[in-house]
């Protein structure tokens, strides 16, 4: 079995029990027999890095987010010469989230090593960086493409804003579980519906929706997420009727939804966060649709995920930022157990296709052959 050694360089690394990112990651290399990898970490921490740390610490957030941006704290170069020697590595790989992904690129260039780049979201726009440093942020990040030997984005607006890379990949984020047998649903009233992910950036959306789903008698709204951004007192309000559930951990979701019917999905509708929303892809959709629920996505006409369910109708999609106009479309649906059941049938094959475990790691691998044969043709 061939086998490719990725040394990673990345501000983001594999994590079982992370999120975002570090569990994409976790999911491409380390359940991978065909990979091999080692992480680059750190071994100390610089005085830098300390210094930001207690900037933070006294609530001087701009100026450590702004030393960050000006003087990025990366890992020395000999801890990173002397991996590179003994682990030998086909390729590097780097998260484009962060800084070390800056690490990344002058790594691959001294060595003649082919670099993979991830690009999950438009780091540059994030609310870490700040507004002074966003366009040297970007610059940084464009390089980074433009210098990889790969690029895989995780949406088709990715790959655009990117410029159209001839060396881009558009790959989707893995599956948290590969579907199981979805058996055909039982729609009753109220609908159940679920919410599971970002309870921060998304929060209050997500509590307009559960003030506005209190008045209905067809359709209950129950949210799954950790340190929801909500009004004073919301979070044990919710709790107490049963609404709010707290976290939930990937590996449990087949089993804590197994009694809903319909799955909500959400992207930000705020100005600036548009370019944010076109170039990221929610990883909580690829979820849903292995649950083979009927899937609704709030979010505004042009974010990655609305785009992807309009080419073949493949969910409900609410473009209205108003609270009310979901939950009105909503009981519509509850209406209509025909088109409940067609959209779990659109469900299940978006499992089995678009968003399928196997091909998704197919894919994954043949962008790191790509890697490794564009080293193969250096003169």
């Amino acid at each position: 079995m061939e086998r490719i050694k990725v040394l990673i360089v990345s501000s983001v690394v594999p994590n079982a029990q992370g999120s975002g990112g570090e569990l994409v990651l976790y999911r491409r290399l380390k359940s991978n027999p065909q990979i091999e990898s080692e992480v680059v970490s750190w071994q100390r921490f610089p005085f830098r890095l300390k210094v930001i740390g207690k900037l933070r610490e006294v609530g001087l957030q701009f100026f450590s987010r702004s030393m960050e941006c000006l003087f990025p704290v990366l890992p020395s170069n000999k801890m990173i010469d002397d991996l590179v020697h003994s682990f030998r590595p086909d390729v590097v790989m780097t998260v484009a989230h962060g800084f070390w992904h800056i690490q990344a690129r002058k790594v691959a260039k001294k060595f003649e090593l082919p670099l993979v780049s991830f690009f999950q979201d438009w780091w540059p726009d994030f609310p870490d960086v700040p507004l002074a440093f966003r366009s040297r942020v970007e610059r940084q990040f464009r390089k980074t493409c433009a210098e990889s030997a790969v690029a895989i984005c995780v949406s088709d607006g990715m790959r655009r804003e990117l410029g159209e890379p001839e060396n881009a990949f558009v790959i989707h984020d893995a599956p948290s579980f590969t579907a199981g047998e979805n058996t055909p649903r039982d729609f009753q009233l109220p609908l159940r519906v679920a919410y599971f992910g970002n309870l921060s950036e998304y929060g209050p959306l997500i509590e307009s929706a559960l003030r506005a789903f209190e008045r209905s008698q067809r359709v209950r709204l129950e949210v799954f997420g950790a340190r929801p951004l909500w009004t004073k007192g919301a979070s044990d309000a919710f709790r107490s009727r049963g609404l709010y559930h707290g976290f939930i951990l990937p590996n449990d979701l087949a089993k804590s939804l197994h009694d809903f019917q319909a799955a909500l999905v959400v992207m930000s509708f705020a100005p600036s966060h548009r370019r944010r929303m076109t170039t990221s892809f929610p990883s909580k959709l690829i979820d849903a649709m292995q649950l083979g629920l009927p899937v609704i996505i709030w979010g505004p006409e042009y974010c990655s995920a609305v785009n992807w369910a309009r080419n073949g109708d493949r969910a409900l999609c609410v473009t209205d930022s108003n609270a009310s106009a979901l939950l009105e479309a909503l009981e519509e649906l509850a209406a209509s157990p025909s088109e409940l059941r067609r959209l779990a049938k659109s469900a299940v094959g978006a499992a089995a296709t678009d968003f399928n475990y196997e091909a998704i790691q197919l894919r994954f691998m043949d962008a790191l052959r790509c890697a490794k044969q564009h080293a193969g043709r250096k003169p």
